[in-house]
Order: C-alpha cells, then structure tokens, then sequence
C-alpha cells in the first residue's frame, strides 16, 4: 500500500509542477499556442548579443489597442549609440505613433527616449533611435520597446 500511495504522490506532484511551469499537454494543436515550454525572451544572433525583441501591447488571448508594434532589430552598443527598431502600423489608417525605447543595463535604466514615427496603413519603417546620453553606452546590456502610443 505505501508504494502505491507514493506513486499516486509522484503524478501528483508532477502534475503541479508541469503545470506551475507552463507545460500542457496540447494534444495534436499545433500552432494553437499556449501548449508546451514557452518563453517569451528572444534570443539573439551570436553576432549580435545586444539585440532584443519586444512588442507593444501584443498578446495571444487578447486584442490588442496598441496601434504598432516595434520590434528592436539591434540594441546600442560600445561604438554604436543608437538602436535600430522595425516599427509596424497595426492599423488601418495613417497614424503618428510615439515608440518609447529604455536603454537597460545590469543595475537598471541606463538611458531612456522615444521616436515619433508617421505610418501608413500596416507600413513597416524601419528607424534609428539615438541614445540621448551617449556617454553611457558601456552600461547598456539589452533594449526594451514601451507602450506604443
């Protein structure tokens, strides 16, 4: 009897902590998304360990209000102190959008602007955004988009 109730114990336990971690079994629904390991990190190019990628108030479950999206295609970097972002319409009109962007480093913010883009309808620009404390440019690990509003 106790190795049965130790091996009820073990499914039960694993159970939870598939779960806790974000694990399901799917079932055939591929695509679907939400099944499996998932993360939400992108990872970049050995060549260039700086780049990030974010997107503004994009969610699977939900619809999103944000009316662009931007991803970062290279962060700043010793030698290079600007970042260059891909900043796409969402919508279905021209639009001005403001695409904040943080410069972060291992202790926090290290600098922190923004970049007023015109798009046209689902147009894709991509644009330069310079950091406004270049002095700093050592400190920065890694770029995060902010709400595009």
């Amino acid at each position: 009897m106790v190795a049965g109730r130790r091996i009820r114990f073990s499914a039960a336990l694993a159970v939870v902590v598939l779960s806790l971690t974000g694990f399901s079994s799917g079932h055939g629904k591929h695509g679907s998304g939400g099944h499996g390991c998932s993360s939400s990190k992108s990872h970049g190019s050995s060549s260039d360990s700086n780049s990030t990628s974010s997107t503004s108030g994009s969610s699977k479950n939900k619809k999103s209000d944000a009316p662009a999206h931007a991803t970062v295609v290279s962060c700043a970097a010793p030698g290079r102190t600007k970042a260059v972002l891909q900043v796409t319409s969402d919508l279905d009109t021209q639009r001005t959008v403001d695409v904040p962007l943080t410069f972060e480093g291992n202790a926090g913010t290290v600098d922190r602007t923004s970049v007023r883009v015109t798009l046209k309808p689902r147009e894709t620009q991509t644009v330069t955004v310079p950091m406004v404390n270049a002095g700093k440019v050592g400190d920065v690990q890694r770029c995060q988009v902010g709400k595009i509003t």
